[in-house]
């Protein structure tokens, strides 16, 4: 089963002299990644290297990993192949390195990389990879605050609300609550609205 993080994940180590800061961030698609990354870079611009591995989407769909100007395979590699083993997806982990002097070698590198990575997934915390579809639908300002229960209770979440004669609402819903939300929708507006999946969804 398909797993992921909901909330940031942090984790240190030093090893031989060498510091290791590591980051697990929950993403839902390339620009969250890249920001993620931008912000790494401003907060340690003298880093040795920052290190990465994500992947998105339902089976890694989309995945990338760098070793950041580390012996090949030895950096990002690892960090993925912990997230293959434990099949985490929608995921950027990033690792932060100060060198310290000493080499830690190719298998001290792989060892390094991939703990300060479990790590700083084990303090994010795994759960279970729901996956997840936008849509919107238009429904009178009387039924809003039902909408918003429904929504909420079934594990979404509104993300815009556009306020014209109607309120058009987008919202993220788990997959399989998608039926639920369709009749839902059509029985509290008697027929006149319907649920529309948005693009890419």
């Amino acid at each position: 089963m398909e797993s992921t993080i909901v909330k940031s994940g942090y984790a240190e180590q030093e090893i031989l002299g060498s510091r290791f800061f590591g980051y697990a961030f929950p993403v839902s698609c390339r620009e969250e990644v890249e920001r993620h990354l931008a912000e790494l870079g401003r907060k340690y611009p003298d880093a040795t290297h920052i290190v990465y591995a994500f992947r998105i989407g339902e089976g890694g769909a989309q995945e990338h990993f760098t070793d950041a100007g580390e012996p090949s395979g030895t950096a990002g590699a690892p960090i993925m192949k912990f997230l293959h083993s434990r099949e985490i997806t929608n995921i950027l982990v990033a690792v932060v390195r100060y060198f310290g002097g000493t080499k830690l070698g190719t298998g001290g590198l792989v060892r390094a990389y991939s703990r300060t990575a479990q790590m700083a997934v084990e303090d994010a915390g795994v759960v279970p990879f729901v996956k997840m579809v936008e849509v919107e639908f238009a429904v009178p300002y009387s039924v809003i605050s039902q909408i918003r229960n429904f929504v909420g209770s079934a594990g979404g979440d509104i993300i815009g609300q556009d306020f014209a004669e109607q309120v058009t609402i987008s919202a993220k819903i788990p997959e399989e609550k998608l039926p639920e939300l369709e009749e839902f929708v059509r029985n509290i507006t008697r027929g006149s609205s319907e649920v529309h999946l948005k693009r890419g969804s």
